[in-house]
C-alpha cells in the first residue's frame, strides 16, 4: 500500500514539473516589452528579437502609402527621438498624422520597425467633455458664463 502512494506521489510530482515547466515556456514566448521610442532605440540591440509594443506619435507629413494594395510606412516620436516604420495591413480608420499609436513587431537589420499590429489611439474621442459642451447642457439650462464657476 505505501509503495502505491509513493508512485502516486513520484507521478503527481511529475506531471506538476511538466505543467509548471509548460507554463514557464509559454510565458516567455508570449513576453513582449513595451518601450517609447527612445528606450527601443537605446535597448533593442540587448534585448531578446522575439517582438517589442513601442509608443509613439506619427510625425506629420511621414506617411507614405504603398501604391500597390494595402500598407504604409511612416515615422514615429517620442519628441525627442524618430524611428521608421513599415506596416503591410489596412490601417485603422483613426491612424492619422500626430495620431499616437502603439505597434507591436520587432525592427529588421535596416533599423526599420516592421510592424505586425498597428494600435491608433483617437484621444479626441475618448476625452472629458467640459460643463460648457453643447452635449452636457441639458434642455433648458445656459451654458456657465464664461469667466465664472
Amino acid at each position: 500500500m505505501a509503495r502505491k502512494g509513493m508512485r502516486l506521489a513520484v507521478g503527481a510530482t511529475v506531471i506538476a514539473a511538466g505543467l509548471i515547466t509548460l507554463a514557464t515556456v509559454s510565458f516567455r514566448q508570449n513576453l513582449v516589452y513595451y518601450l517609447s521610442v527612445g528606450e527601443f532605440l537605446d535597448r533593442h540591440g540587448d534585448l531578446p528579437s522575439r517582438g517589442y509594443r513601442v509608443n509613439g506619435n506619427v510625425v506629420a507629413g511621414s506617411v507614405v502609402r504603398a501604391t500597390a494594395g494595402p500598407g504604409v510606412t511612416f515615422t514615429i516620436t517620442d519628441g525627442r527621438r524618430t524611428m521608421p516604420v513599415a506596416y503591410t495591413r489596412e490601417l485603422p480608420d483613426t491612424f492619422r498624422d500626430g495620431t499616437e499609436v502603439v505597434i507591436e513587431g520587432p525592427a529588421d537589420a535596416n533599423g526599420v520597425f516592421q510592424a505586425r499590429t498597428l494600435l491608433a489611439k483617437c484621444p479626441s474621442k475618448y476625452e472629458k467633455l467640459g460643463p460648457e459642451h453643447p452635449k452636457n447642457i441639458r434642455r433648458g439650462d445656459s451654458p456657465a458664463p464664461s469667466g465664472t464657476s
